[in-house]
């Protein structure tokens, strides 16, 4: 084995020029195939992540209307929520969670001489799981809260910057137009989100639905709710219980797609996925595009150092090596060459993508850095070696079956 890898050098450090320029296209590739590998990854992780910044598994019920038959929208009647729908929906084997809510735009809000007009969203204590909202600072909403129709209130980091600034929010008062809460929490910052179903969270502020429906809507109605699905796989599953447990309450049918309209992040994320997946598919198109040009660049090469060493071989034949011996040979020295080639692009790819990530910002909604996966490296360079295989079996096949009376009259 030391001979063969000793042999195999020597033939490689024989012909520099020649090898190098061969091993530029396999270089090229391979720096190719590891970035645009990293690419992809950081695109997926990018839009995963912003996707479940909403809530992981957020289904959004809103109301719509029936239609009596052969009357159109003559016929149209409302569907009108109640509490006792979300909590109907909360009980399904197939929902872990649902809340209603009720999203007030634009409200005055003040805090000491600092008045903006903020997002202010009724919630329950269950949307904190279900839209994802965790807490930097204090507490959320609690049942003791809706209960009491109590008048506190949870700030969003950029809501309690743009009212209080850096000074401390916990325990101070704010006016909502002229009520007066108290802030019982922060929430961690989401930054710029891609979705925002009901307004960027960073920005509003979250009231009890019970205090909201008392002071600002005045009614029990819910103009919408939101649920978590048990499982993601299993939100279209949770979608359908919740058309057939509410269907019979305002009398529609439960296939009726026009009495409620569902915004499912779930779908919004398969979408992603098959875009990614068309852009795979094209990496992958690239990548054996690339391993084609190499694989035949090593294989014309290996076939010219062949028939330039004709009389080498038939030396060694005629002094008593095996064609197996001189198989090997050959082989190794294309299967050196191409994983040689993988590993500099490899770790050209790796480099390029570590600069790149370092550059750009990591907390952005439309771009995101790329991840470098040691997996899609190590299977780059191990598909190189395998071409090195392919692109070497001819040209070793060729140098083993040479006769040793006709390469040693060979000029």
């Amino acid at each position: 084995m030391l001979d063969l890898l000793r042999d195999t050098w020597q033939s490689l450090r024989a012909h520099p020029l020649r090898f190098g320029l061969t091993s530029l296209g396999i270089v090229w590739g391979s720096l190719l195939l590891t970035y645009l590998s990293a690419t992809m990854e950081g695109v997926d992780a990018h839009y995963e992540r912003e996707m479940n910044e909403a809530g992981p598994r957020l289904v959004v019920v809103t109301p719509g209307s029936t239609f009596k038959r052969r009357v159109g929208e003559r016929g149209a009647r409302p569907v009108e929520l109640e509490p006792k729908d979300v909590r109907r929906v909360a009980n399904l084997h197939s929902v872990e969670g649902a809340a209603p809510d009720l999203t007030l735009w634009s409200l005055l809000v003040r805090a000491g001489r600092h008045t903006k007009v903020l997002n202010t969203i009724g919630l329950g204590p269950e949307s904190q799981a279900i839209r994802n909202l965790a807490l930097q600072e204090g507490r959320f909403l609690s049942p003791l809260d809706l209960a009491r129709r109590s008048r506190v209130a949870v700030l969003g980091p950029v809501a309690k910057e743009r009212l209080f600034g850096r000074e401390p929010a916990l325990g101070r008062a704010i006016q909502i137009e002229s009520l007066s809460f108290r802030v019982i929490g922060i929430t961690r910052a989401k930054r710029d989100q891609l979705i925002g179903i009901n307004g960027w969270d960073d920005w509003a502020v979250f009231i009890p639905y019970t205090t909201a429906q008392r002071w600002f809507v005045r009614s029990d109605a819910v103009d919408k709710f939101s649920f978590a699905p048990t499982t993601r796989e299993g939100s279209e599953d949770a979608i359908r219980h919740t058309r057939q447990v509410l269907a019979p309450h305002h009398h529609f049918a439960p296939e009726s797609d026009t009495a409620l309209s569902f915004f499912n992040v779930q779908d919004l994320l398969r979408i992603v996925r098959t875009v990614l997946t068309g852009l795979r598919v094209f990496q992958i198109s690239a990548g054996l595009l690339t391993l084609l040009v190499g694989a035949v660049g090593v294989m014309n090469i290996m076939l010219v150092v062949v028939a330039e060493r004709r009389s080498e071989i038939g030396l060694r034949k005629a002094v008593g090596a095996p064609g197996r011996a001189i198989f090997v040979q050959f082989l190794a020295e294309a299967v050196a060459l191409c994983l040689l080639s993988g590993l500099l692009g490899s770790g050209l790819g790796s480099a390029l993508t570590q600069f790149v990530a370092s550059t750009l910002p990591p907390d952005t909604p439309v771009s995101s850095p790329p991840v470098l996966n040691p997996f899609l490296v190590v299977l780059i360079t191990g598909s190189l070696v395998g071409v090195g295989v392919v692109a070497g079996v001819v040209p070793a096949l060729r140098a083993s079956r040479v006769e040793p009376s006709e390469a040693l009259r060979a000029p």
